[in-house]
């Protein structure tokens, strides 16, 4: 056994945010083991500026460490700017970024990076693997970042001490790219087990970002067919998510003649969250393209809400039990979906039991346990 392991953990520290409150729930059952300490690693992106401006969006904690970087990191082609030029720069702005994160996790056992995109995707994580240090690493993939091309990708994820993925598809789909299985690791997305406040359920939510991939799109689509016939569906739309994105989705609900369907909530606090997903008969996990794991599916599983998702990705290997599954793209199968869950009342109660036993199963304890097992696996090597 090894006795006090230092993990610097490099994750996106926004309030709500997904990858925060990823990260955030994983530390905290972490360090209910009094022998690991967490440095938590974090940096200004390109949110700060499209979604956050200002104000103070970082989670409280007072180890995190917060590198800042240039507005112009955040530079996009234009007639003046060339992509050949853009690229350049993104890909030296990045590497550098990566530089600054390992010097950060220097005195770190384990370095744990946490994969989405942008400040942390898979360019500064290129100089974190390749610069030969004493630390192990690990990579958390919550998304293929295909960037710098998949050979190169899988070159890196082959460096790395071991790769931890949320779902067997995402294993299978790094497998095809050319990394090892033995270097990859399922262990699922975490759930956050809130108390049942047992609120009447009178709302149809969608929780997230209003934009193509998460399927708002779609949506919209599906509530034009329903009104078409005679089935007006209102839907609460809780999220963080910049003006420009608002205005891009109330610019298509108006097109499709739904703009009075949809009732906008704005971001929420974490306990606020809670409420207004328990407030809800039923929401959505109806992402376009494949996702390895989904926060919105694993809220909706923790607080007993039945959900609509998406047959792509690894959202199956979590919710068949208690989803109702269609097909990507297909607004008419999430209109039937939609009317079904909404009609049937003992059908929703009897989902969302289910959901919420499920979702003890993979708790943060339970996750936190299988990451600390990695952990002391790769420091055995």
């Amino acid at each position: 056994m090894f006795g006090e392991i230092n993990v610097g953990i490099i994750t996106c520290w926004y309030k709500n945010m997904s990858m925060a409150n990823y990260s955030y729930n994983l530390i905290k059952s972490l360090e209910n083991h009094r022998s690991v300490h967490v440095k938590i690693v974090s940096s200004r992106c390109f949110c700060e500026r499209e979604k956050f401006s200002g104000t103070k969006n970082f989670l409280q904690n007072d180890r995190y460490k917060l590198i800042n970087f240039p507005p112009f990191v955040y530079l996009r082609p234009t007639r003046r700017i060339s992509w050949i030029f853009y690229t350049i720069v993104q890909i030296l702005l990045h590497s550098l970024r990566g530089i600054v994160y390992l010097s950060k996790c220097k005195s770190c056992d384990v370095i744990h990076y946490q994969l989405s995109a942008h400040s942390l995707g898979i360019l500064p994580l290129i100089p974190i693997i390749l610069v030969p240090t004493p630390n192990k690493k690990i990579v958390t993939s919550h998304t293929i970042d295909k960037t710098v091309g998949l050979k190169i990708l899988s070159a890196i994820y082959n460096r790395a001490d071991k790769v931890i993925v949320h779902s067997k598809e995402m294993k299978d789909a790094l497998t095809l790219l050319g990394v090892h299985p033995s270097k990859i690791k399922i262990i699922p997305h975490g759930a956050k087990i809130p108390i049942l406040y047992h609120k009447k359920r009178t709302k149809i939510s969608f929780f997230g970002a209003p934009i193509r991939q998460k399927g708002a799109f779609v949506l919209f689509e599906a509530l034009k067919i329903l009104k078409d016939k005679g089935e007006k569906i209102k839907v609460h739309f809780y999220g963080i998510y910049s003006a420009s994105e608002k205005e891009t989705a109330y610019q298509r609900a108006r097109e499709l003649n739904v703009d009075d369907c949809i009732v906008w909530g704005g971001r929420l606090s974490e306990n606020n969250f809670d409420i207004k997903m328990q407030e809800s008969m039923f929401t959505f996990a109806v992402y376009t393209e494949p996702v390895s794991g989904s926060s919105i599916l694993t809220r909706a599983m923790a607080n007993a809400t039945p959900i609509i998702a998406t047959n792509i990705g690894g959202l199956p290997e979590y919710s068949q039990k208690f989803a109702v599954l269609i097909p990507t793209n297909d607004p008419e199968a999430l209109a039937r979906a939609i009317l079904m869950l909404k009609k049937n009342r003992n059908l929703r109660t009897r989902l969302g039991k289910i959901a919420r036993e499920e979702a003890l199963k993979i708790s943060w304890n339970a996750i936190a346990e299988k990451t600390l097992e990695v952990y002391f696996d790769v420091l055995k090597h």
